[in-house]
């Protein structure tokens, strides 16, 4: 396997796995209505799609179109549906920190740890909260509460310019010409 199918190979990877988190978080919505964090994360997906779909188009690769969105059923219960996001967030990171081993290239590293920073720092925190509110009997019927603040406390200014860091470096890459 080449170096560039490698990473190609990783970055698709890593954008069919947030579609499929943004789809799932979506379906939660529609089910449920504008709840916490779903509310807030599904948005956050979105972010991550974009950042990858640029870093694929910088290198030249075609960005694979989203086979998850209006594809995912909604869970029975909130509960179930925070279970979900807890075990999703999990696996997203664990995703990050393999596909982290398998490519070289820095503004792709760059992005990985961003993206698993936000599943491990800020989505996995605030799913879990989720669940101990849903599980808790807190709200019990009704929708998890609104989230204040990111669930790890981090600023969303570090987490912009973070973000803004890397569109920086991937817009600095050279194209691939044609």
């Amino acid at each position: 396997m080449t170096r560039a199918s490698g990473l190609q190979a990783a970055l698709i990877e890593a954008i069919e796995d947030e579609y499929r988190a943004r789809a799932s978080y979506a379906a939660v919505l529609a089910r449920f209505g504008p709840v916490q964090p779903f509310a807030t994360i599904v948005q956050a997906e979105g972010r991550h799609v974009a950042a990858l779909a640029g870093l694929l188009r910088q290198h030249g690769f075609a960005v694979p179109p989203d086979r998850f969105a209006g594809r995912i059923a909604a869970p029975e219960s909130l509960i179930a549906a925070c279970e979900g996001g807890v075990a999703a967030e999990i696996a997203n990171a664990a995703m990050y920190d393999r596909l982290s081993r398998t490519v070289k290239d820095p503004a792709a590293l760059l992005i990985f740890a961003r993206l698993r920073a936000a599943s491990a720092l800020n989505h996995l925190p605030a799913f879990r909260a989720c669940l101990a509110r849903a599980g808790s009997g807190a709200g019990s019927g009704a929708a998890p509460r609104p989230a204040a603040s990111p669930a790890s406390g981090a600023s969303p200014l570090v987490w912009a310019i973070g973000l803004a860091a890397a569109a920086v470096l991937v817009r600095a890459l050279p194209r691939k010409s044609g």
